[in-house]
């Protein structure tokens, strides 16, 4: 039985992994033309315009990555002229991370090829909402 459950979550792993080495392959146009690695461009990708600017605790909770590394990603972001850092409005001991307009740009073309060319993009609505809920119910951590 405890083999065939690790066979079962084997491929299960295997297959998001292929789903998101997929998706980084159909981003690398963009990836290309805005100078980013698959890192930088989720950090730009978790910035939405739409939202209050992120601090960088936010940032580094959303891409699962250290402090210190959203902050490494922040600078090369910097000299690309794609984000700024600023305090934020509400706690001036924090910085926020804000689009420039060519950092809006980058991201819209990110999430533009992950929309239309990521291998999730043909599923269908009712499918999608399968897997994410199946994604999400996940613990987030192993015991």
């Amino acid at each position: 039985m405890e083999d065939e459950r690790a066979q079962k979550l084997s491929a299960a792993l295997f297959a998001v992994y292929d789903v998101v080495a997929r998706t980084n392959d159909a981003l690398e146009p963009a990836l290309r033309e805005f100078g980013l690695t698959a890192g930088t461009a989720h950090l730009l990708w978790v910035v939405d315009p739409d939202a209050p600017s992120p601090s960088m605790r936010t940032a580094a909770e959303r891409t699962h990555c250290t402090p210190q590394n959203v902050t490494f990603m922040c600078h090369r972001l910097e000299a690309k002229g794609l984000v700024t850092r600023k305090p934020s409005p509400t706690d001036l001991r924090q910085r926020v991370i804000e689009l420039t307009p060519q950092g809006l740009a980058a991201r819209e073309a990110i999430v533009g090829l992950a929309s239309t060319r990521s291998p999730l993009a043909a599923v269908d609505e009712a499918d999608l909402t399968r897997i994410t809920e199946l994604l999400r119910s996940a613990p987030s951590r192993s015991a």
